[in-house]
């Protein structure tokens, strides 16, 4: 009896001192390792790697008069509000490029041609084409100007916006077609464009601002045409086909344009009209901002359009029209509003930086939906 009464109080020591350690002798400074060690390796992502800088990118940074000593004259010389001048080559859609130039040198080409400038891409490859020549990196974290700048591309941004960097510490983005998933174009910039451009999220540093020169109040036929142009283009790729344009599209586009600037209460909420204010103050690609499918339809009403009818866009502010349309055509969201089969008109009224795309249903679908009805 008095063996067992022992145990048991030996027993009853050790319980007490196994329960009572942890209280008196925590193990903080192991935890705390553990949680930080745990906090860097989520924080931490994969340098990216830069691949051998050929073709095109050859000449982001350079004088545009060596470009044009290897391809000759453009066809074409825009000006442009934003600070660079457009340069267009190609008179086919299949030699289709367009130049950025800023104080004679290029920031920015995009590339719709086939040509051996494109390689190691090639226009109408797949993701997974890339994927087997490259790895496809997640972030971007590099310098400019002194300034530390990271940038984190989302699943979607990966699948059909990625980014590719080269040797020369220049960029390039492969836009792929969001309805075929092939490639349609591929842009090539150097960082100033590309963190002015900033398609993707940037947690680090900060956007630079559109450059705006003195801007004229009335509508631009030239910038309209030209993003009907490259619409029409990426129609053709993805097997669909093209908008018609005419006087009546193109009235029908400034009439609603007109419209949504006279009739903001109608049309938004007065937080939304905010939010659009701010986006005319900021001047950058971190403020877009952008009609959304209700308001839209409300701006047809308002404008007295059928909403049975027509569709389309509203973004401000607008620094490349192109590659504004090429992120259109690689969104979802946006996509499937240019991936009718049927014939429609096409109109656009651009102003100062703002872009209004209106798509109608030809008088003859309309016909033909009426008698259906």
């Amino acid at each position: 009896m008095k063996r067992f009464l022992a145990f048991l109080g030996v027993f009853s020591v050790v319980l007490i001192i196994g329960y009572l350690q942890p209280v008196f002798f925590p193990a903080e400074k192991v935890q705390q390792e553990a949680d930080h060690g745990s906090a860097m390796i989520s924080h931490t992502a994969l340098p990216y790697e830069e691949i051998s800088t050929s073709g095109y990118a050859v000449y982001i940074g350079k004088k545009v008069s060596e470009f044009v000593t290897d391809f000759g004259e453009p066809l074409e010389k825009q000006k442009s509000s934003m600070g660079y001048e457009l340069w267009l080559y190609g008179e086919k859609d299949a030699d289709y490029l367009e130049l950025n130039v800023v104080d004679e040198k290029i920031s920015t080409i995009k590339a719709f041609n086939n040509s051996k400038e494109v390689a190691p891409f090639s226009i109408g490859m797949q993701l997974s084409d890339v994927s087997e020549l490259m790895t496809i990196y997640s972030n971007f974290a590099f310098t400019y100007k002194e300034n530390n700048y990271n940038i984190e591309l989302m699943e979607e941004d990966m699948n059909y916006r990625p980014l590719i960097a080269f040797d020369n510490k220049t960029f390039a983005i492969l836009f792929f077609n969001h309805g075929t998933g092939k490639l349609s174009a591929v842009t090539y910039l150097n960082k100033e464009a590309l963190l002015t451009l900033m398609p993707y999220q940037l947690i680090e540093g900060e956007v630079i601002p559109f450059s705006t020169n003195q801007q004229a109040a009335s509508f631009d036929a030239v910038k309209s045409n030209q993003v009907i142009r490259t619409i029409n283009l990426l129609r053709v790729k993805e097997g669909l086909p093209t908008y018609h344009v005419n006087t009546e599209s193109q009235k029908n586009a400034q009439k609603l344009f007109e419209t949504l600037v006279k009739n903001q209460k109608n049309i938004l909420s007065s937080e939304r009209a905010e939010t659009w204010q701010f986006s005319k103050e900021q001047m950058t690609a971190s403020a877009l901002f952008t009609l959304t499918n209700d308001e839209y339809q409300k701006l047809l009403k308002v404008g007295q359009l059928d909403k049975k009818k027509a569709t389309g866009m509203f973004i401000e502010p607008v620094y490349d029209p192109t590659i504004t349309v090429l992120s259109w055509f690689s969104d979802s969201l946006y996509h499937s509003r240019f991936a009718h089969e049927e014939n429609e008109n096409i109109g656009v009224a651009f102003s100062k930086a703002s872009m209004l795309v209106l798509l109608q249903e030809t008088e003859k679908e309309i016909s033909q939906t009426e008698e259906s009805e």
